[in-house]
């Protein structure tokens, strides 16, 4: 009989360091006795306890404690139940700092756990178990039973028997007794509370037919975290049913819920949701946590130019902002961060939802749904529009009464946003008009449409660079040549996931004259798509492709999240290359990126001698290493720069000819370079082309008026700005 260790993350550092077939003899051997990995190679004397513990240091890259140091202050400052239970010893503590032995180094969960309630920053070592029991004994006096098993202590021993639903159902005050007695509610907070600290986004309880299992959905994927006896767990979601206000003894009809708890005094929010299933009910708790959620645009992950396009729409007075997605990708959130850009005291906010999953504090007015009460969006989005609102937020609109009011309600002078559930965002205009919505009322309305997914970041600790020879075939031609492509590994930081927090990707596609027109008109969403990729839209996959390219996300988590266009990518302005049947050569690679449509600015041999200096402020890498390409080519002598503090500095070091400014840049931005470059005297006539994201005319009476000599809006044409720099330095084209 084989076993699985409690350590069996040991296995991968021990396998070379032990003879053939060890690992094997100890899973068959004794596994009724012990299932420690690190126990059975120091009792077979195979290693000393000091070499497995350098072996380890050398592996985990910690170093190994001594635990005659620990303290009393750094004990004082870890409670015994929580060092017990992740079985680490304090040794040093300062006001920012706790420094804790651990035989489990890739144990995240402990590290994070102890960080949050000791409110400090956890520093690891290593020592073995042993020590470290014989420590926690020596610190806190004789060992006390695990906590979980603690807790259930009181409730008996679990014998595993029949149970008779219908009897347990009518005895609702057994139930009631036992969801309040006191090892259920300490069950429950310790499982609310690890959960939050894991940061978990769910909580999944599930009844299965001898025991309950608990999972946790971390970075939108399951994994389990305990099992508890059938016994404990019916009382441990009647338990939550209560806090939820739920009624305990309907356990036949799915019921919906919310409760609020404080977690070392910081609020968090939970929307419980029970069905019932064949052994009993399942209930969803999902955490809504204010303090660990960031309600802004920035916080989303995206672009700065995505974000500014967010707020292009945001702008209007009236008409619909669509974000569409799947459910669970982040939608309501996307939705409540426009709504933190757009409020102050001078705009009333309504919103109607169902439910309420944050409160936004004031100057706003938050509506629940309450459909038993005949409370629906659109009775709720009828009275709102005589409670004269500027902004109107409705949560989902589900059908074609929802979908005509809001229309209405966005022509007679209100900005609407709302969510919708589509593949993308041409297909939200196909899907209005399945609802019945006439074609023309549609293009009216639409301001603008986010189709949206979440995809999970990096660990930054361990991903790994992929060679280009193992890249998929039929993603190869969309990566560009010395492109660094990585690949999730996993490690302590990331419970071996390899994975750690996630962003959003949007498609976003605004309203112009021309998509109204064929919106009006009842065309597909094939050919909405492709004038607003025309008009400079990036779908979902180029978004995702161009985190992939600069080393936020993997190729695998690319094709988990988002398909691969079957048809070549039109222009995609800051990354390349385009798909093609074949990979392009290095240099054609880079210049599709810049959507080339017309040839030859950029085709002759490099200059002998250099024509000017150019400084080239962008932060975008991907993008300024292609201008910088084309400029040198031309025989430019190109100086770079990130932000704005260094390119001022760079004109005081290098005095260039000319500037090409970003206007999106981080610490100044280029509204504010360009200021101070027209009021220095020896910068006041430094000729200044801006290239920006932002194209509208208002931008760009801006920028004229504040001293730009040329204006020229992302994606650009190569030709257009050869022709613009001859011109401003006074040479002939060419």
């Amino acid at each position: 009989m084989s076993t699985s260790f409690t350590d069996e993350w040991l296995v991968t550092i021990l396998t070379p360091l032990l003879p053939d077939g060890a690992i094997e003899r100890f899973r068959t051997t004794g596994a009724d006795r012990q299932a420690s990995l690190w126990e059975k190679v120091i009792d077979s004397k195979v290693m000393g306890e000091a070499e497995l513990l350098a072996a380890l240091s050398a592996r985990c890259r910690l170093p190994v404690a001594d635990l005659s140091l620990a303290t009393e202050a750094a004990r004082d400052a870890l409670p015994e139940a929580l060092a017990r239970r992740h079985q680490c010893v304090p040794i040093v503590v300062t006001d920012s700092l706790l420094e804790v032995a651990t035989a489990s180094p890739y144990d995240v969960g402990a590290e994070q756990s102890l960080a949050f309630a000791t409110g400090r920053e956890v520093r690891m070592a290593l020592a073995s178990a042993g020590a470290i029991a014989r420590k926690l004994d020596e610190l806190y006096g004789a060992e006390q039973p695990d906590d979980v098993a603690h807790l259930l202590e009181g409730m008996g021993t679990f014998d595993i028997t029949e149970i008779d639903d219908t009897d347990q159902d009518n005895d609702l005050e057994l139930v009631a007794a036992e969801a309040s007695s006191r090892p259920i509610i300490k069950l429950v907070d310790v499982l609310l509370a690890d959960g939050i600290t894991s940061r978990a986004s769910d909580i999944h309880i599930e009844s299965a037919e001898t025991a309950v299992i608990v999972r946790y959905r971390i970075d939108g994927v399951l994994r389990q975290a305990m099992t508890i006896p059938r016994k404990a767990g019916i009382p441990l979601i009647s338990r939550i049913k209560i806090m939820s206000g739920l009624d305990i003894a309907d356990r036949l009809r799915p019921q919906d819920g919310r409760s609020r708890v404080a977690v070392n005094g910081n609020p968090v929010d939970l929307r419980v949701s029970t069905l019932p299933a064949t052994h009993g009910e399942k209930v969803v708790i999902r955490i809504l946590n204010t303090q660990a959620t960031m309600l802004a645009l920035p916080s989303l992950g995206l672009y700065p130019e995505e974000q500014e396009t967010i707020r292009s729409l945001l702008l209007h007075k009236e008409g619909i902002v669509l974000v569409t997605g799947p459910t669970g990708s982040g939608k309501t959130t996307s939705l409540y961060a426009c709504i933190r850009e757009i409020q102050v005291e001078g705009i009333n906010i309504v919103t109607i939802e169902d439910p309420v999953e944050y409160r936004l504090g004031q100057n706003i007015v938050q509506v629940q749904t309450n459909d038993r009460q005949g409370l629906t969006f659109a009775t709720a989005l009828r009275s709102i529009l005589r409670q004269d609102p500027d902004v109107v937020l409705v949560g989902e609109i589900r059908d074609l009464e929802t979908a005509q009011v809001a229309v209405q309600a966005s022509l007679t002078g209100h900005l609407v946003l709302s969510t919708l559930h589509t593949n993308d965002a041409p297909n939200t205009v196909t899907r209005l008009v399945d609802m019945g919505l006439e074609a023309f009322k549609i293009g009216a309305a639409l301001r603008g449409i986010v189709a949206q997914r979440l995809m999970r970041r990096l660990c930054p600790y361990c991903r790994a660079l992929v060679p280009r020879t193992d890249l998929p075939p039929r993603l190869a031609s969309f990566i560009p040549l010395g492109a660094e492509i990585y690949q999730a590994v996993g490690c302590g930081q990331c419970t071996q996931t390899g994975y750690r927090g996630r962003f959003s990707i949007v498609e976003t596609l605004v309203m112009s004259v021309e998509l109204e027109r064929l919106v009006g008109t009842n065309t597909t969403a094939e050919k909405i798509g492709m004038a607003a990729r025309e008009a400079g839209m990036l779908t979902l996959f180029e978004c995702g492709l161009r985190h992939v390219i600069d080393g936020h996300t993997s190729i695998d988590e690319l094709l988990r999240v988002t398909d691969v266009p079957t048809v070549p990518i039109v222009a995609l302005p800051e990354i390349m290359p385009v798909g093609t049947s074949a990979m392009p050569a290095p240099r054609e690679e880079l210049l599709s990126g810049l959507e080339l449509l017309d040839d030859g600015a950029f085709g002759g041999p490099a200059a002998t001698a250099s024509r000017g200096t150019i400084l080239l402020v962008e932060d975008e890498d991907t993008l300024r290493r292609v201008m910088r390409d084309l400029l040198e080519q031309e025989g430019y002598v190109i100086h770079e720069a990130r932000d704005g503090g260094e390119a001022l500095e760079q004109v005081d070091r290098h005095a260039p000819d000319l500037v090409l400014l970003d206007l999106n840049l981080p610490n100044i931005d280029g509204y504010s370079v360009l200021t101070q470059l027209r009021s220095r005297a020896l910068t006041r006539d430094l000729p200044v082309i801006v290239l920006t994201a932002r194209g509208d005319e208002d931008n760009e009476v801006r920028v004229l008026g504040l001293g730009a000599n040329d204006f020229l809006t992302k994606p650009f044409r190569p030709r257009a700005l050869a022709a613009r720099i001859d011109a401003l330095l006074g040479r002939p084209a060419g």
